[in-house]
């Protein structure tokens, strides 16, 4: 007969050796997850690692586990039902590409996975480094950079120190200015992110490429899609301008047809090491893209603004030029601007009628939520953005931009405006005295500046003298008559889309 003390040793063991066999289960399960975002790539293997192989041939007690077929626009990988995507449209066969750098992913990407982002079946984060963020693959962007384009080159500073750094990117950062450094080295980037987007995921009919802090309206994008045809070569974003040559802004998104990815990254193989030395020499990687582009496949750039926008609520000009219009991209969001549109998105979505064609969301129904519940008739230190036309104090020198939006000829001016540099007051009474061409206005300093449409815009820093500070007013009786005078937003007018 055992004694005490042996029975207790027994069971002890016993014991543990039941617990080791439950761990090793649950840890079996859960090595079949990476993460509540994980997406294989098709690319790698989803088997049981080759060293428990040898020779090729695998033992008769190892049994490999087969992993999720790989992502493809006619395979997206299901995803558990969720409320908040509830009516989401159907995206596969739309890739989003969002592109982002490592001193701000976790800023910004776990808001977006939170959000917009969980209702996709598929999509591909590329920064300048490789990452995982909540089992979200982050890829580096830049690994293929030719040496020559990165030796002795200072853009490249950021690049290393983040391969270098051995804790957190925040503390090794404090070595240097990631806020410069990474616009320096953005300037890779795009054509890279194409050429290994369309290797990881080709096949897609569109491919939609943004920035991490840019938010995508689904619904409205997916609504206009059926209009386009993929098979044509298209190249669709907010037109930006560089040395006479146009361009979609990458922080407003672009869209590009999957003909388009075909004959550019497609068939010119290697196409983005053949920019990397000239990216040396110029200031952004959406100009870089959109010259490799030109050169490539002769597609251009079609402006698809407002319905592509890089302003965001409380930036949108709301107006003649911001109103009835559909929007489908809004860029500078940040994580808290994100969250509110998403949730205002999905109540307004899931309050439509269930049959029948609903409308796409239009710029009036943001200013309904975001911009008219804020409308006041004057805010102190407060900028918003009023720029059209200025009215400057003419004992004082003035910026030649500032100069070049007065009116030309003075004699123009009517009594009001002939003293609307001399203070807030007598600036918002020229702008009353305008009719529609001043719908809010701003002051400082000897400075009068009038907005011809309307916007919420931000609060300033409040300055120690009082003459120094930023008001800012709007003629709110003016707008509402303005808006009571519009038709109602039934139908919409999507941009005009040429195809050659």
């Amino acid at each position: 007969m055992l004694t005490r003390k042996a029975t207790i040793f027994v069971g002890f063991a016993v014991a543990t050796l039941l617990l080791l066999l439950y761990t090793s289960r649950r840890v079996e399960f859960w090595s079949d997850l990476d993460g509540a975002y994980y997406r294989p790539d098709p690319h790698k293997s989803h088997h049981a690692p080759e060293a428990s192989c040898h020779d090729g041939h695998c033992g008769p007690d190892h049994k490999e586990r087969p992993g999720p077929p790989p992502v493809s626009p006619g395979n997206p990988r299901p995803r558990p039902p969720d409320p908040m995507c509830e009516g989401f449209p159907d995206t596969s066969k739309v890739l989003l590409v969002m592109k982002t750098g490592a001193s701000e992913a976790f800023a910004r990407v776990p808001t977006q996975l939170m959000t917009m982002l969980k209702c996709l079946p598929d999509f591909l984060i590329f920064s300048d480094l490789d990452q995982n963020i909540a089992g979200q693959e982050i890829h580096d962007s830049l690994s293929t950079v030719l040496f020559e384009a990165q030796e002795g080159n200072s853009d490249f500073d950021l690049y290393r120190r983040q391969k270098w750094c051995l804790v957190d990117q925040d503390n090794c950062n404090k070595r240097g200015n990631p806020s410069t450094e990474g616009w320096n080295l953005d300037k890779y980037k795009n054509v890279h992110i194409a050429e290994k987007a369309y290797a990881m995921r080709p096949g897609y009919d569109w491919y939609l490429f943004v920035d991490a802090d840019t938010y995508v309206l689904w619904p409205n994008l997916m609504q206009w899609l059926k209009e386009l045809d993929p098979t044509k070569k298209l190249y669709l974003g907010s037109v930006t301008l560089i040395n006479d040559f146009t361009f979609g802004h990458g922080g407003s998104g672009y869209l590009v047809s999957k003909a388009t990815m075909e004959d550019f990254v497609g068939k010119h193989p290697g196409v983005a090491n053949e920019y990397d030395m000239r990216a040396k020499n110029e200031c952004c990687g959406d100009y870089i893209f959109a010259l490799a582009l030109k050169a490539k496949t002769d597609v251009g750039v079609q402006n698809m603004w407002p319905t592509i926008n890089g302003e965001k609520p409380a930036t949108l000009p709301f107006g003649p030029s911001h109103w009835c219009h559909p929007i489908v991209t809004m860029h500078h969001m940040n994580s808290e601007e994100i969250n509110a549109f998403w949730h205002f998105e999905r109540k307004k979505m899931l309050g439509q009628p269930k049959s029948g064609k609903s409308r796409p969301m239009v710029l009036r129904d943001i200013f309904e939520e975001f911009l008219e519940p804020h409308l006041n008739a004057t805010r102190e230190d407060w900028d918003n953005h009023s720029e059209n036309r200025y009215y400057l104090d003419p004992n004082r020198k003035w910026e030649d931009w500032q100069m070049d939006r007065m009116k030309k000829n003075k004699d123009q001016y009517n009594e009001q405006e002939k003293k609307a540099h001399e203070s807030f007051e007598a600036c918002g009474a020229a702008c009353k005295s305008v009719g529609n061409e001043c719908f809010q206005y701003r002051y400082k300093d000897g400075a009068c500046s009038f907005g011809d449409s309307f916007l919420l815009g931000n609060p300033v820093k409040k300055e120690s003298k009082e003459k120094q500070r930023t008001m800012s007013g709007w003629d709110i009786e003016k707008i509402r008559t303005w808006i009571q005078k519009q038709a109602p937003c039934d139908k919409v007018k999507w941009p005009q889309v040429k195809v050659t």
